[in-house]
């Protein structure tokens, strides 16, 4: 199902050496990330690296060209580290340390997280460049929290971490962009209908167990105020067919936030599977509102 969400760039940026596994397991948990809270927040996170994203362009240092393509446009940005701090850019110890210093300069959301699992012992230039980056980090954890990780499962909770806690200032945003997008209300505030199904089991006149099925009509306050004067009317259902409650004539009264209201739903065989059921209700600042849902049995 289709929903309003803010799109946030998450910037991945890390040294050639990278194993791909860790890059992979990045990938797959912001996707993870965005199916189990995303909807719920309104947010989406895209993740960009210059290996996809950037273009062929001339005219100026290659890692300039690369922060005003992907890396200014970031929204929040994960730094992997391995054994190699990488190239220096003239600007910063590497292109790696380069993005992390200017979206901190930004005040942008940035995590630093080292793979700190068994490898092979290491010797010559490859042991140098291993003590580039370790001076590196060591004055990078002087300013900021710099995550190891041994293992997948230690990479994929510092990035559920942080994905929650970084985009928590986006929140607010996305909360203003879906109230303008609907005249200013939410659009998940509302009076909700839905039918519900209890089963029982009865005995038949041979005494044989058989169930039996009560529905009723579910009436679901989600708005974070009382919802007065209540009432419905169900659209669709054709003449001779029976789709009904067991009400009393007149609005229903009121519905507390958080509260439901139930009735009785009357069915025969032949009734519609599903109807659509139109709620009219009075909000707290006395604004007639109306939902639209369909009720299906």
């Amino acid at each position: 199902m289709a929903y309003p969400t803010l799109a946030l760039h998450v910037l991945i940026s890390a040294p050639g050496d990278i194993p791909a596994e860790d890059l992979s397991t990045v990938r797959k948990t912001i996707s993870q990330w965005n199916l189990s809270f995303g909807r719920v927040v309104g947010l989406t996170a895209l993740p960009v690296s210059w290996t996809e994203h950037a273009v062929v362009e001339f005219g100026d240092r290659p890692q300039a060209i690369l922060n005003e393509q992907i890396v200014d446009e970031a929204d929040l940005a994960i730094a992997l580290f391995y054994d190699r701090l990488g190239t220096p850019t003239g600007q910063a110890e590497s292109g790696t340390a380069e993005e992390v210093k200017v979206l901190a300069e930004a005040g942008k959301p940035v995590s630093v997280l080292v793979n700190t699992g068994p490898r092979a012992p290491l010797s010559g230039s490859a042991l140098e460049e291993r003590q580039r980056l370790t001076e590196y980090l060591a004055e990078l954890r002087k300013k900021a929290l710099v995550f190891d990780y041994a293992q997948v499962g230690d990479l994929v909770g510092h990035l559920n971490n942080f994905l929650s806690r970084a985009t928590g200032r986006f929140q607010q945003v996305a909360e203003e962009a879906k109230k303008e997008q609907f005249g200013g209300m939410d659009p998940s505030d509302g009076v909700w209908p839905r039918a519900e199904v209890s089963e029982s089991q009865r005995a038949d006149s041979k005494g044989r167990m058989k169930p039996r099925r009560k529905w009723s009509l579910v009436l679901h306050n989600t708005s974070s105020g009382p919802a007065s004067d209540v009432d419905f009317a169900f659209e669709g259902v054709k003449e001779g067919e029976l789709f009904e409650v067991s009400r009393e004539d007149g609005p229903l009264g009121t519905i507390p936030p958080g509260q439901e209201a139930r009735f009785p739903l009357l069915l025969a065989a032949g009734s519609p599977k599903a109807v659509d059921c139109v709620v009219t209700w009075t909000d707290v600042t006395g604004a007639v509102r109306q939902t639209r849902a369909t009720v299906r049995t």
